[in-house]
Formats: structure tokens, C-alpha cells, sequence
């Protein structure tokens, strides 16, 4: 993250959310891997919330070498919501290099909201969040995998400007973590307004 996302990270998104708490949005910590890895894990894998996938997909959604080597990657730029000293989001990005003339991408992911405060807005703000550093420092376009049997997902995608483009991948992961055959990623891009 330049210095620039850093300080517009920061002042863009200190604000009051809807339920009363004081949310900061503001790059990761190299301290809090463990607490993303947690809060990874119960917004991916846990019950309670409407993110779950654990119906879809056993195992952990990432560790703490993953989430380490994320933050020492300088393409990547790795947001939290904080609220009263504790972590409740986490969103990352990773600029691509431009393929010829195309535009500057970047791929969304490690998105995640503790349960406790999910459907309360916060995810959108972190989305936005990451949507108005990367179209400042000249990302034209958001790319995200979705997994698919998540229409709810694909939904959210949708309202928050993002499209189908009718390409998939292959899961990511490990085979043998699905408990649904063959279930595949869809791809979803949203264009960026860059500055």
C-alpha cells in the first residue's frame, strides 16, 4: 500500500456506522495475521453467518503464512475494519499488471465480516473503501472469484456493481475439501472510475 492509500484509507473512513460503533478502515497490521486468520475463518467456515460456506466446503480458508505473505506483497493492499480496538472486517486486493492497451486490474479477496456484525453495512464500506483507493491510484478494473451455489453471494455482487462475465475457474482450493462436486468459481468484474 503507498502512502497515499495509507493516509486515504484512514481519513476516508473513520466514521459512525449505523448500529453506533466507530469504525475505522485502515491497512492491516503485520500483528493481527492471527486475528484475520479467526476472523477468516468464522466469517468463511463458522455458522451464524449469512457468508458461511461450510455447507459447500470443509477445512480452513486460509493461514497465517497466506495472510503474512499477503501483507509483504506490495501489489496487495489488505483493509481492516476496526471497531473499539477489535478487528470485524478484512478485505483484500492485488493490482495485476495491464495486458496491452487493456485496463489496470485487481483481483478482490479474503473478504470477510465478523458474523456478530454482518447485514449491518460494513462489508459495503469496505468494498468501497478499496473501490476508491484502487480507482485513485488507477486500477480500471475489480475482479472477483465467487463460489458458485451462492446465489445470495452473486446477488450482493450485483447490487454493489459488479457483473457476471460467463467465465469460470476450478476451486481454488483443495479438491477434496468440496462437499459439492465439481463446484467451480464464477467470475464477476466491476469497472473502476479511475482519477
Amino acid at each position: 500500500m503507498t502512502a497515499s492509500q495509507d493516509t486515504a484509507a484512514q481519513h476516508t473512513a473513520a466514521n459512525t456506522a449505523p448500529h453506533g460503533d466507530r469504525i475505522l478502515l485502515r491497512p492491516a497490521r503485520a500483528s493481527e495475521v492471527p486475528a484475520l486468520v479467526d476472523l477468516v475463518q468464522l466469517a468463511y467456515r463458522g455458522e451464524g453467518g449469512w457468508t458461511t460456506e461450510a455447507h459447500l466446503v470443509d477445512g480452513h480458508r486460509t493461514d497465517a503464512d497466506e495472510v503474512g505473505a499477503m501483507l509483504a506483497d506490495p501489489a496487495v493492499t489488505l483493509l481492516v475494519a476496526e471497531a473499539d480496538g477489535e478487528v470485524l472486517g478484512c478485505c483484500y486486493t492485488r493490482r495485476e499488471p495491464a495486458e496491452g492497451a487493456g485496463p489496470v486490474r485487481a483481483e478482490l479477496g479474503l473478504f470477510a465480516v465478523h458474523p456478530s456484525a454482518q447485514s449491518r453495512g460494513l462489508g459495503g464500506r469496505l468494498l468501497e473503501a478499496q473501490a476508491e483507493l484502487l480507482g485513485e491510484d488507477g486500477v480500471g478494473l475489480l475482479m472477483i472469484q465467487v463460489l458458485q451455489s451462492r446465489p445470495e453471494l452473486h446477488a450482493w455482487y450485483e447490487r454493489h456493481g459488479f457483473t457476471r462475465t460467463g467465465r469460470s475457474v476450478p476451486f481454488a482450493g483443495e479438491a477434496d475439501r468440496l462437499k459439492v462436486s465439481d463446484l467451480g468459481m464464477d467470475i464477476m468484474e466491476r469497472p473502476l472510475r479511475t482519477e
